[in-house]
């Protein structure tokens, strides 16, 4: 007669012989499809306390699983909702500001698509003086050397890179010198990087709405909007 041999003693053989069964299964999943009896007869503690046979721990599984895709699922639904709104927006702008017959109307509708279709609250425009000699246009400001807001951002004049975060106060008076309320985040984007034309930003009451490490297609889509409206008026 053949011996039965005793359950492992040792920690280490108790784990290899765990691992052995779990390789086996999976090198042969039929077993259980030729033995469907062991589904029925195997039992698994549940999380309430009680014991449930391994087809509804399996059922279980299956359930949590398509949960988590469907809210995975619900969630790409979302965000390709918000992009298509964005889309249309952005569609919007570009249209107003084609149409916009001079500079102070491109500040009118920019700042109104701004407010209405993105939930800016604030609004600067600045244009290199070289290429803006007006002074009459309420709501642009001509980027001179050694003005206050020249000398704030000459670094971001110098690399022309998007700058988007927390935003202190002084700058913030600076840029947004109407504002009703404190401004505690901006994004601050170049016109025409290579020739630099200007600079545009969008400040926000909120301090989470622009952070450092954010997607910039969309603040660059705006500014190559405005770019170009502005360049068109300045012929």
């Amino acid at each position: 007669m053949a011996e039965v041999s005793e359950p492992a003693s040792n920690p280490t053989e108790a784990l290899a012989s765990r691992e052995s069964v779990v390789a086996y299964l999976r090198a042969h999943p039929e077993l259980l499809v030729e033995h469907a009896e062991l589904l029925e007869s195997l039992e698994i503690a549940h999380s309430s306390g009680s014991a449930v046979s391994l087809i509804e721990r399996q059922v279980e599984l299956l359930r949590g699983r398509n949960a988590r895709l469907e809210a995975r699922l619900e969630k790409l639904i979302e965000t390709a909702r918000v992009n298509e709104r964005r889309a249309d927006h952005v569609l919007r702008l570009a249209r107003a500001l084609i149409r916009a017959p001079s500079l102070a109307a491109i500040v009118v509708s920019f700042k109104a698509a701004m407010r209405e279709d993105f939930d800016i609250d604030e609004v600067f425009i600045g244009i290199n003086g070289s290429a803006y000699k007006r002074h009459d246009i309420d709501g642009i400001t001509p980027l001179e050397p050694n003005t206050p807001v020249v000398r704030a951002y000459d670094n971001f004049i110098r690399t022309r890179l998007i700058e988007c975060g927390p935003i202190d106060e002084a700058r913030a008076k600076l840029l947004f010198p109407k504002a009703e309320a404190a401004i505690a985040s901006a994004a601050v984007v170049p016109l025409e990087k290579e020739k630099y034309l200007g600079m545009i930003a969008l400040g926000s009451r909120d301090a989470e709405r622009f952070q450092p490490r954010q997607g910039k297609l969309f603040l660059e889509m705006v500014a190559e909007l405005v770019a170009a409206a502005v360049r068109a008026r300045l012929a």
